[in-house]
Order: C-alpha cells, then structure tokens, then sequence
C-alpha cells in the first residue's frame, strides 16, 4: 500500500511559457506502447515500465525524454531537462495516473 505522504524526485521541462512538463505516466508514447527517454539518436531506448525509465533518467546528468506536443497536434517530441530540474511528485499521484495511462 502506498501511503500518501511519499514522494518521488520527477525530472522536468521547463517549456517556453514557463510552465513545467514533469516525466509522468502521460508521456508514454503510445505508438511504441513505452517511455522513450535519452537523447535523440543512438543514445534513445523504449522502456515499458514508467519506474524503469525513471530510474534510467535520474541517472542522467541531462535527463531526456519524449513527450506529447503542446501545440495539440498528435506530433510528440524530445525535451532535455537542464541539470538539477526535479521536483518531488506525490508517489500515489503517480500510481493513479499509471492506471490511466498504463506503464
């Protein structure tokens, strides 16, 4: 059972309007049915597992992953995080939306 005061430490983007895109179960990306986190190129992989591909991004010094485009389309794309942009996201949050989104 998760309790409802744990948190996770979240990587984030900061997009151009300010606002924040954290790593969450709502950026897989559902034509590969997985997370696709890394730089673009050699360097991305396709976990199917959100807590793996967290894991994975908290150990990069630049965390980088793929989200869905803000613009509406159905158009995603590849965000960097700068170093240090993590904020911690109630865990049960997560779980939930882990449900919604699978992964």
């Amino acid at each position: 059972m998760i309790e409802d005061d744990e948190f996770v430490k979240v990587p984030y983007y900061v997009e151009a309007d300010d606002s924040k895109t954290f790593f969450l179960p709502d950026c897989k990306y559902i034509q590969k049915g997985a997370y696709q986190i890394g730089k673009r190129g050699k360097n991305q992989q396709y976990v199917s597992d959100y807590w793996a591909a967290l894991s994975i991004l908290m150990t990069m010094e630049k965390p980088y992953f793929r989200r869905k485009n803000r613009l509406g389309s159905n158009m995603s794309g590849t965000i960097g995080c700068e170093p240090g942009d993590i904020e911690e996201v109630r865990k049960a949050y997560i779980e939930a939306e882990r449900v919604k989104y699978g992964g």
